[in-house]
């Protein structure tokens, strides 16, 4: 591996660095965790100080995901650089009690049973494309929390409840996660009475 310059100063380089992981990898995208040493010119390479036959070029490190990356070996001229999805719980906030309903996010990578809850950032950034189309699946539903549990007629008119407005969703929903229906099967979870006091929001999370 060569360096930028043939020769260097040694005010131009600090030796006997060291990284624990997470900063850099080598050119095949190998994480790299060790001592390093580091040049004005922005260029880093491991060991402790510069070895001609063993120091490797690091350069940031990046996440790739395992399957995204053979597909790019397959497909070269692809581009995989996409962040990957992390599952969160759904927060309800007093303006979903309010509102009745809380919008929650689910998504699935292809040839994966695995269903991931997430957050409305993350759905949002598959949708933008940051996350990858081509490797993952997403939905987001309406989930009612308010109101009549069990359905009811009134003057002749039939009022859905809850648990049925729950079960739409889940099944609207199954057109594009169909396994989706194996982990929403509790169609009251979350369900508040509308006289729920809610606790007062003393870090401004709902403003």
């Amino acid at each position: 591996m060569a360096r930028l310059k043939s020769f260097y100063t040694v005010d131009e380089i600090t030796n006997n660095l060291y990284t624990s992981g997470s900063e850099f990898m080598t050119e095949d995208k190998m994480e790299y965790v060790g001592l390093y040493h580091a040049y004005t010119t922005g260029e880093r390479y491991t060991n402790a100080i510069w070895n001609f036959n063993t120091s490797k070029r690091l350069i940031p490190f990046v996440q790739y995901d395992s399957t995204s990356e053979q597909y790019r070996l397959l497909k070269p001229n692809i581009n995989v650089r996409y962040e990957i999805p992390n599952a969160a719980s759904t927060i309800i906030t007093k303006l979903d009690i309010n509102n009745g309903y809380v919008t929650r996010y689910f998504m699935q990578r292809i040839n994966d049973p695995k269903i991931l809850e997430v957050n409305q950032t993350t759905y949002q950034k598959w949708f933008a494309n940051a996350i990858d189309k081509k490797m993952y699946i997403a939905v987001q539903l309406q989930w009612f929390i308010t109101g009549n549990i069990d359905d009811s007629t009134i003057r002749g008119v039939f009022i859905p409840g809850v648990i049925s407005k729950n079960k739409s969703a889940v099944n609207i929903a199954s057109n594009t996660i169909p396994d989706i229906t194996l982990i929403l099967t509790n169609l009251t979870q979350y369900y508040t009475d509308t006289d729920y006091s809610v606790p007062v929001d003393i870090n401004g999370l709902d403003s």
